[in-house]
């Protein structure tokens, strides 16, 4: 559960995990403008070392064509991008261009590494570097001087569902939002295995629109693939209007729907699929009903009375991205209330914003349980809890900025996805504020690269393995994060039958893997020649498994899995076997 304004912006920093990153570049490519710029100043940056009398390596070059999947015609006009492979924090060099009229396009001065690679091009699916249909590709290595010549993208025509939302008189429901959502394949349930704690819900949001004014929506480039739908009555302001009448009455009646699932039943594990093919364009029809809706009021009071100006939020239980987030601002008494809220299960949480502008504090939430009856005279208290001050020091070499890191506490229980965050000041204090009860994890994000978090202690306690549990009455204390630079390398490769097998995901996992130290894991995928490499590595014990989907909608096939330890600086090397898929 993520907690977000009205405005879709989140109410604390969002974190940028790995794959997130490739999502967010992608968008930022559909945008002319910033794709212009940013080639331009691509083309104008030297690489690293230029300017220091440091010997550069050779630079690199690729070259190759975007076509279509169906019958090989050049895409003019897409876009591909290079992009590193590791999600380290630190200043990344990325290179794009464009497709000319042929499809054709060469990347120049490329600095030598490890990449993640792909072309996008409206009305077209997403294409990684050597992916079959809609698998997720490899990643492209190259060493210094390579020269690679004949990359080639087969894009796929992405798909679209469409229809109209009505309710029970057969009127058109307006401003909906629909959202196209999926289950996740195994690869990518195994990729988010650090995020296990932080993702709640089965389905993942893939897609959305809102409906328009004759309750008609359409969702566009999408994989062919089955899709859950579900309409959810979040009315959206309109930007182009000055003054948006519905959605202050909207915002002040609240929501006269439930949150559906197509074509109209309150549970996904009741919906119908919607199945899409390549270029199919899918008509997927809603009824919404209207219900008896509750009136939620109470109030937000400080340390000192009544708190003022205070977001109160709420969200359904267990759900990811619903789009349903339901909010209100306290008055001069502390007073909110939030209207037009559906039977379901929620938390009402608040949030308030560091004063000094280095994170966020969870004033507070409660569990709600909402029949169509009003809930009124709810207390929350603003504030409540425990504060960790601490400090971030390094052994061996120091970081050259600390003020770059920020630590988080995010709860591994079902409703608890986060605690408190606090910004890492240039001394390298912080402090976590008003932290409710509950079971946390301890993500530390912002480290250079090839940095790790060596300890994280509470008085003679370490974190890392175990977590923090805040009981009731608990009064905090003071955190002790040590970060090195003198993490391990594990390197290797994936065969199958003595030959590489391009494209395999390769999960590294602390041994024994717990909820508290599960972001520790690592997710990569061999290059064109089968090869990976992890860095960045906590000295310890790890488990590795290598997984591979041989075509299209067929079995995930995984290696044996094997166990090594590392200690500090070490480099190791790792061959893991794929088996052939078992005979029909």
């Amino acid at each position: 559960m993520i907690l977000w304004l009205a405005s879709r912006k989140p109410l604390f920093p969002r974190i940028m995990f790995r794959g997130e990153q490739e999502v967010r570049m992608r968008r930022l490519l559909s945008a002319p403008a910033v794709m212009i710029v940013s080639v331009s100043l691509l083309a104008q940056t030297s690489p690293s070392g230029a300017k220091s009398g440091v010997p550069l390596k050779p630079t690199c070059a690729v070259a190759g064509r975007v076509v279509t999947a169906t019958d090989g015609s050049p895409l003019k006009s897409a876009r591909v991008l290079l992009t590193p492979e590791s999600s380290d924090s630190g200043k990344k060099q990325m290179f794009a261009t464009t497709t000319d009229s042929d499809g054709r396009f060469h990347l120049k001065d490329v600095v030598p590494g490890r990449y993640r690679f792909f072309a996008t091009r409206p009305g077209f699916v997403d294409q990684q570097y050597q992916a079959t249909g809609n698998d997720d590709g490899a990643v492209l290595s190259l060493k210094p001087g390579d020269k690679v010549g004949d990359v080639l993208f087969r894009m796929i025509v992405s798909g679209v569902i469409t229809g109209r939302v009505t309710n029970e008189d057969g009127e058109s429901v307006v401003r909906v939002e629909v959202i196209a959502l999926r289950k996740p394949g195994e690869e990518e349930m195994e990729e988010e295995g650090r995020l296990a704690f932080f993702r709640k819900s089965e389905l993942r949001a893939v897609s959305s629109a809102q409906t328009d004014d004759r309750g008609q929506y359409r969702i566009f480039g999408l994989k062919p693939g089955d899709y859950y739908i579900e309409a959810t009555d979040s009315y959206e302001p309109d930007r182009n209007t000055p003054s948006d009448e519905g959605y202050m009455v909207h915002e002040f009646l609240g929501s006269e729907y439930a949150s559906v699932y197509y074509p109209g039943v309150p549970q996904a594990s009741q919906a119908t699929l919607v199945s899409v093919k390549a270029g199919d364009e899918v008509q997927a029809d809603v009824f919404m009903q209207r219900i008896k809706t509750a009136e939620i009021a109470g109030h937000v009071i400080g340390r000192s009375g009544p708190a003022k100006n205070v977001p109160v939020i709420l969200v359904p239980r267990g759900i990811e991205d619903s789009g349903f987030p339901r909010q209100d601002t306290t008055d001069e008494k502390g007073a909110f209330k939030l209207k037009g809220i559906p039977p379901g299960s929620y938390v009402i949480a608040v949030y308030k914003g560091d004063d000094e502008g280095g994170g966020y504090a969870a004033g507070g939430q409660q569990k709600l349980e909402v029949s169509g009856e009003n809930i009124d005279s709810l207390i929350i208290a603003l504030g409540a809890g425990a504060n960790f001050p601490g400090r971030v020091t390094a052994a061996g070499a120091d970081p050259t900025e600390l003020d770059r890191i920020r630590i988080f506490l995010f709860g591994i229980d079902e409703d608890r996805s986060f605690g408190a965050g606090g910004q890492v000041k240039k001394d390298g204090t912080f402090e976590l504020k008003s932290v409710s009860d509950g079971d946390y994890a301890i993500l530390v994000e912002g480290l250079e690269k090839n940095w790790y978090v060596k300890s994280v202690r509470l008085g003679a306690d370490e974190l890392v393995d175990k977590g923090l549990q805040l009981e009731a009455g608990g009064l905090g204390g003071r955190l002790e994060v040590v970060v090195s630079s003198a993490s391990a390398q594990l390197q290797g490769s994936v065969s199958q039958h003595d030959s590489p097998v391009i494209g395999a995901h390769v999960r590294v996992a602390p041994e024994p893997e717990t909820p508290y130290n599960r972001f520790r894991s690592r997710v990569v995928k061999t290059d064109q020649s089968g090869h990976f490499t992890v860095t960045g590595l906590a000295p310890g014990t790890y488990r590795l498994l290598a997984m591979y989907r041989a075509s299209p909608g067929g079995d995930v096939l995984r290696s044996d899995p094997k166990t090594i330890t590392l200690s500090e600086r070490d480099h190791k090397t790792v061959q893991l076997a794929i088996p052939e898929p078992s005979a029909e």
